[in-house]
């Protein structure tokens, strides 16, 4: 890893009892080894799976030993120790845990390795954005430092508010380092924008922005800037080995400016660790990922336990393979992108005509399938294995598979390294009918135009009537 000085890079956290965490889960986190976005890593997964607690988490870790973290009743899972919170924090270089005095109480120890509570310490300073980033439109004038900053909001951070709570002392600061954060703004916006710090008749300030010669005054800039002003707040001022964690960067972000999010969060990730929660598409780079960022799902079970999985290393390694394919380039497209956002019911088919023509069929058969096709296809029957298997690593329980009928050495494998999974094989070569051009042609379930053969309907229904009877059954 890079030699990043004195910074401590958090290694991992271990939540137990706080909100959704009923039973222990560990996480751990990338660390910047120089390539573009190895620092980063990725929570997705449906609402209230805990992808907000773990920022909670880590937030909790900027407390001093004068200002400890307390957790009223409705963060305690009862499911706990009667509701008992722990929460334990890896560094390179010491281990720090939040332990409840009490069963039941909201009062906590600090530890720092082996010493007392009593003894000071300066932990990680994690400089973390929420998802609800409303900024107050007039406010004081007050100054901070970051690492003041950082731990001032835990100070004042009790419950998920809807604002920003001293964020003023922010804008200040970047007043007075206003050509390096407009340089970040430009990045993301396109344009420089002109704005300045004003003051009214009142004595209390507001921002003033002057875009295409029309006068915004705070209250009349849309979310959008605004959150472009907390993200790019977030990173102008950082160092090198600092930690970052935002929560759902995309909220009311047109995805021109989520992609150009994701630039710098790469880029900033080279000697810096970053971490999102999101739910947007575009925050997800296979290319970081292989490079060492990390990608986890996290999934509420049918107990109401929170699970968190983590796509393994070898299935990002395959990434690679994906990426240079120049004949396939759309495999991991957006559309397949998609997939990481649905709770389950995914359907692997070996190319983009499957996608089509099975939908197709649906709609000619008038039967809805309960799945989701996975983007245009996975490129082949030979990669549906290396798809289920980053499936499979996330933690998705209801997967089939749709192979040609001249590929049953494939759905044998893959029944075998699968069992977990459905199979299913067409009797045809190939969905639909294709000419013999530089290659022999073959017989499909559809014509050529994509028109269902009536000698296939019964079989087709029967295949999506499988499919549906596979997803409905509870995982």
């Amino acid at each position: 890893m890079m030699n990043l000085g004195v910074k401590q890079m958090i290694k991992s956290i271990s939540i137990k009892g706080l909100r959704g965490f009923g039973e222990e889960k560990t996480i751990k986190f990338s660390s910047p080894n120089g390539e573009s976005g190895s620092g980063i890593t990725i929570f997705v997964g449906s609402n209230n799976t805990g992808k907000t607690t773990i920022i909670e988490a880590l937030r909790c870790f900027n407390s001093t030993r004068d200002n400890p973290p307390s957790f009223s009743e409705r963060k305690r899972n009862i499911k706990c120790e009667n509701g008992m919170i722990h929460l334990k924090l890896l560094t390179d270089n010491d281990t720090y845990t939040i332990d409840t005095v009490s069963s039941g109480g909201s009062s906590t120890v600090f530890k720092k390795n082996n010493l007392k509570n009593d003894d000071w310490w300066e932990g990680p300073k994690i400089f973390s954005l929420q998802s609800r980033r409303f900024v107050d439109y007039e406010f004081d004038k007050s100054f901070m430092e970051r690492n003041d900053y950082i731990r001032n909001q835990q100070m004042n951070y009790r419950n998920r508010s809807a604002s920003i709570s001293e964020f003023n002392c922010r804008l200040f600061k970047m007043q007075d380092n206003k050509n390096e954060f407009d340089k970040l703004l430009k990045r993301v916006l396109g344009y420089n924008l002109e704005w300045t710090i004003e003051q009214n008749d009142g004595g209390r300030f507001f921002l003033k922005v002057t875009i295409n010669g029309c006068i915004h005054s705070s209250e009349g800039l849309g979310d959008g800037i605004w959150s472009v002003f907390t993200i790019c707040d977030s990173l102008y001022d950082s160092k090198p080995g600092d930690t970052i964690a935002i929560d759902e960067p995309e909220l009311s972000l047109h995805p021109s400016y989520q992609k150009k999010i994701l630039c710098l969060f790469n880029e900033y990730s080279k000697d810096r660790q970053i971490l999102i929660s999101t739910h947007s598409p575009y925050l997800i780079d296979f290319k970081s990922i292989i490079n060492g960022a990390s990608l986890y799902r996290t999934v509420k079970d049918s107990d109401g336990n929170l699970q968190i999985n983590l796509l393994s290393q070898d299935s990002s390694k395959e990434l690679k393979g994906f990426l240079q394919n120049i004949n396939q380039p759309h495999t991991l497209g957006l559309e397949a992108k998609e997939i990481f956002f649905l709770e389950d019911n995914i359907i692997l088919t070996e190319g983009q005509e499957d996608v089509i023509m099975y939908k197709k069929a649906s709609e000619e058969l008038e039967i809805d399938l309960s799945g989701t096709f996975f983007g245009w296809g996975s490129g082949g029957a030979s990669n549906i294995q290396k798809i289920a298997a980053i499936l499979r690593d996330l933690g998705y329980k209801k997967v089939v598979a749709v192979f040609d009928g001249d590929k049953s050495a494939d759905k044998d494998d893959f029944s075998e390294k699968f069992p977990m999974f459905k199979s299913f094989i067409i009797t045809q070569p190939d969905i639909r009918d294709k000419k013999a051009v530089h290659r022999d042609g073959k017989s499909g379930m559809m014509t050529e135009n994509g028109k269902l053969k009536e000698e296939n309907s019964q079989e087709m229904r029967s295949l999506f009537q499988d499919i549906n009877e596979f997803f409905s059954v509870k995982a």
